[in-house]
């Protein structure tokens, strides 16, 4: 009778055993859906972010040369000001465009962790590629402006000039260590996600 015992309680204990190995197991796969979630989530949000700099890039390329032209600039500045915008578009479309495409999972998380690194260093380099374009290009408009404008006038043109161009440069840097630390955070995440072997 006592053998009768220990083996039901054997078996009792071997089947709770697989109860709570098939409850982690379950666990561990809802843990590693909200994971890839999230990841995918940062990874949508960044590709927003990039279509949304994109399109703004382009509808500004249009607009600001024909709003400088009223301000009595020559065609040189609003010419440049358009390469400068639609460039400035088009490196953004470049450096978002890998990321669109990709879908998170198991099987690509080194290449998904690669062009998030890619897009990380390309953001923390473009502060020297814009500071190039904008100083000269702001040089430029004040000096045209000065030379366009009379009197009063002038003075307030310069200041509106020098407003938006703290308020364009701090957008601009705002946007930008928002990619970067978006970026941090997600090849993070990765790191942390293959460490657990999950």
């Amino acid at each position: 009778m006592g053998y009768n015992n220990d083996t039901y309680n054997m078996e009792e204990m071997k089947q709770q055993l697989e109860l709570l190995k098939k409850r982690l197991d379950e666990q561990s796969i809802i843990n590693e859906k909200h994971i890839m979630q999230a990841m995918q989530k940062k990874m949508y949000g960044l590709g927003k972010r990039g279509r949304i700099l994109f399109v703004l890039g382009l509808f500004v390329a249009m607009w600001a040369p024909s709003y400088f032209a009223l301000l009595g600039t020559s065609y040189w500045l609003c010419g440049a000001t358009f390469i400068m915008l639609l460039f400035s578009a088009l490196k953004t479309l470049q450096f978002h465009r890998d990321l669109w495409r990709v879908q998170i999972s198991n099987a690509n998380l080194m290449e998904v962790a690669e062009k998030v690194a890619l897009l990380r260093k390309r953001y923390k380099k473009w502060y020297k590629i814009a500071l190039a374009m904008i100083i000269p290009w702001l040089i430029w408009l004040g000096i045209e402006v000065h030379k366009g404008q009379q009197g009063e006038e002038t003075i307030w043109i310069l200041g509106g000039i020098a407003v938006g161009a703290i308020i364009g440069g701090l957008l601009g840097n705002r946007i930008n260590k928002k990619m970067v630390d978006t970026t941090e955070e997600l090849l993070r995440e990765i790191q942390e996600y293959r460490k657990g072997g999950m």
